[in-house]
């Protein structure tokens, strides 16, 4: 059996579970949604997973989705990222830190791939406290807004000379 499939199965357990231990339904569309978000790799958009869903050709209504969403993250399956610009979702179950740049101009989100940041990430063990995931968020400015920004100084200085 494959990481992927080993990893859906055990994720559609513990939504079972989950489900089971809050006596919720166990509906064809949250696990058909379940299914959906474990086959996105990285952050992922409600409009995104509506597209998906569209395109398997398992229409739901977005307050399906929403309340699908809840779920999974009540259940740690997922976690929606605390960007004040747009709701942003990816799915936990994997026990991989991670780490992301956004800029603060443009709103890129960019995944961080550093094996000494995921290391050091992973041999964190605060006294006391059991993590349930490892996620790092740097804040700043992208090259490409960086170049927009210098370009604009240019010229204002110009046009003040």
């Amino acid at each position: 059996m494959s990481d992927k499939s080993s990893l859906q199965k055990d994720v559609e357990q513990r939504f079972r579970e989950f489900l089971l231990a809050h006596e919720l339904r166990q509906t064809r569309e949250r696990f058909a949604i379940l299914e959906a978000i474990y086959s996105i790799e990285g952050t992922f958009t409600i409009e995104h997973l509506q597209e998906l869903m569209q395109e398997r050709r398992f229409p739901v209504s977005t307050g399906t989705l929403y309340s699908t969403l809840q779920l999974l993250i009540q259940a740690n399956l997922l976690i929606r990222h605390p960007f004040n610009f747009s709701s942003v979702f990816e799915r936990i179950a994997d026990s991989h830190p991670r780490s992301y740049q956004i800029c603060n101009n443009c709103h890129r989100i960019t995944r961080i791939k550093s094996k000494e940041l995921a290391s050091s990430l992973e041999t964190y063990h605060p006294r006391g406290f059991s993590i349930s995931h490892r996620i790092v968020y740097i804040y700043g400015t992208c090259p490409g807004c960086l170049r927009k920004m210098r370009k604009m100084l240019k010229l204002k200085e110009q046009n003040k000379l």
